[in-house]
């Protein structure tokens, strides 16, 4: 049962021993720029880390990626990157290697990877390692995920209209410059779950191990519902594949 608003109980209470709060490891927030939307076949054009120092400025580590195809016109379209800029950029194979180690340390310093359909990211890269030989994310230990989009789901989810990051920036008073940049999108979930923590509490003192198995249950909450609203319109039922979070099993 959801803790109400402003409670100081941890959501997903009930796991004994130490308890680290969300803010104990930094929050370093995670996007890329993809060839498509497909995690399983599609790849990045650019990425993404943004996090604060300790005095409060964000820092980033963003790049462009050579995906080793033609990036499709409908997604240069989108993020505004063309074949000729991504030409010298690093290949898929380094880049994924750069990922996997950044987003590894991240997790075994304490930390929380955090994003908007967070799970979509982590599950291209886990599905490139898997591609390219390298050790994948579950090997190496997928530690704690914050997805904002999934937080505002549960914790406001009779609010209407859309949620997409524009909308939850609007939302949430976070200014949106540049949507579609992986260092803007990164830096703006960030915020939000900056913003999310200060407005509801509850958030600030879940412990960081507990973080990934709680929303992966709101996750699911939320999918099977979304599942059977396509059903009762004459659709198909969600893949399950997807109720696996924050790493996507394939179709």
């Amino acid at each position: 049962m959801t803790p109400e608003h402003g409670s100081d109980a941890p959501l997903g209470e009930g796991s004994p021993g130490p308890r680290r709060p969300v803010r104990a490891g930094p929050a370093v927030a995670f996007d890329l720029e993809t060839t498509g939307v497909d995690p399983f076949s599609d790849a990045p054009v650019s990425f993404a880390f943004v996090w604060r120092e300790a005095g409060g400025a964000p820092v980033s580590e963003h790049g462009l990626v050579n995906p080793g195809r033609a990036i499709p016109p409908a997604a240069t379209r989108i993020h505004g990157i063309t074949d000729a800029m991504v030409a010298d950029s690093p290949d898929l194979a380094t880049v994924t290697a750069g990922l996997a180690a950044r987003l590894e340390g991240v997790w075994r310093e304490g930390g929380v990877v955090v994003g908007m359909n967070v799970a979509y990211d982590l599950t291209m890269v886990e599905s490139l390692c898997a591609r390219l030989g390298l050790a994948t994310l579950a090997e190496r230990g997928v530690g704690a995920v914050v997805d904002v989009l999934v937080l505002d789901r549960h914790v406001d989810r009779y609010r209407r209209g859309k949620r997409t990051l524009s909308d939850l920036c609007a939302h949430y008073g976070v200014v949106l410059d540049g949507a579609h940049s992986a260092v803007v999108d990164a830096a703006a979930s960030l915020e939000l779950f900056e913003r999310l923590v200060e407005r509801y509490p509850e958030l600030a003192v879940t412990p960081t191990e507990r973080l990934t198995e709680t929303l992966a249950g709101w996750h699911r909450e939320w999918l099977a519902g979304f599942s059977q609203y396509l059903e009762r319109k004459g659709e198909g039922p969600v893949d399950p594949g997807r109720y696996d979070w924050p790493l996507h099993a394939a179709p």
